[in-house]
């Protein structure tokens, strides 16, 4: 099987790298930190009282809640400097010069960098397992949310990945970057918020809300279908919940993984657009032909 070369130079240098160790360690601490705090807060009256399975829920949706906001700050990070620091590192010119095609190198970047945030996924696996033995969410319910964070990272990743080609320095792209991401899961997600409570004004027998079309643009909202199809309803999210109908319960998340694989695709080729030369040469010419016209 013939592996793209950026993916497999890319991976070499980063696992050899002592940065991504580091990188490694540190989310698990932190992740392990807030685990052991929530787990903490959920059984101090297990001494008296016993264990609480309804409290381990709570663990559990901590830990989704903590993970999905490094992965957040994480992922745009690594990402968004694919391109341009290539650009800074004046090698672009010769990456574009071999007989890779644009989409191969945009893949290959794209792929390099997903795939370090696929292992620290994999390594907090571990830690979810306190919720698993204890009972309260079985295995498949761990495997389903570390299926919908490799989703949502590839999607962030591809923002990241087209934001570099557009800009040039390293500094502006991670901060478009973040903004981009801030806009997709909380802009997007209070904008849904808010015109499900408009439409509830409307309606207000109405037992659910109906949140808009646009609401699964943001991976917020299938990361909160799919919590409230794990645990059983809406009740966990309290007034909130009332947002998530049973339609989404059963079928939000996977438009929303659809959605973002569909967008995915989009931006790699738009990517892979942009960072070819010939594209920008024949607009050159074009200028050129007009001028000695």
């Amino acid at each position: 099987m013939k592996i793209n070369p950026v993916l497999k130079n890319e991976t070499k240098l980063a696992v050899r790298s002592f940065k991504f160790t580091l990188m490694i360690f540190f989310y698990v601490f932190l992740l392990s930190a807030g685990a052991l705090f929530i787990f903490n807060i959920n059984i101090e009256e297990a001494y008296f009282n016993g264990i609480n399975l309804e409290t381990i829920v709570y663990f559990y949706i901590g830990m989704s809640v903590i993970q999905a906001i490094l992965l957040m700050f994480i992922v745009p990070a690594l990402t968004s400097t694919a391109i341009c620091g290539e650009r800074e590192k004046q090698t672009l010119e010769v990456l574009l010069s071999t007989k890779m095609s644009t989409l191969s190198i945009i893949t290959g970047k794209l792929l390099a960098s997903i795939s370090r945030v696929i292992i620290l996924i994999i390594c907090t696996m571990p830690i979810y397992s306190i919720a698993f033995l204890i009972g309260g969410v079985n295995l498949g319910n761990i495997l389903e949310l570390s299926l919908f964070f490799i989703v949502t990272t590839i999607f962030v990743g591809s923002i990241g990945v087209c934001i570099s080609t557009f800009v040039k320095t390293s500094k502006v792209a991670t901060a478009v970057a973040y903004g981009v991401t801030l806009v997709i899961f909380v802009v997007i997600t209070i904008l849904a918020i808010i015109v499900a409570t408009m439409n509830a004004s409307k309606n207000p027998n109405a037992q659910s809300l109906t949140a808009p079309i646009f609401s699964y643009l943001s991976p917020t909202v299938g990361f909160l279908c799919l919590l409230a199809k794990q645990l059983g309803g809406t009740n966990t999210f309290g007034y909130f919940g009332r947002g998530i109908n049973s339609f989404m319960i059963d079928y939000g998340t996977f438009i929303s993984m659809g959605v973002q694989l569909v967008l995915s695709v989009v931006l790699v080729f738009i990517s892979a657009y942009k960072l070819n030369p010939l594209n920008r040469g024949i607009k050159i010419r074009r200028k050129n032909n007009k001028k000695s016209k």
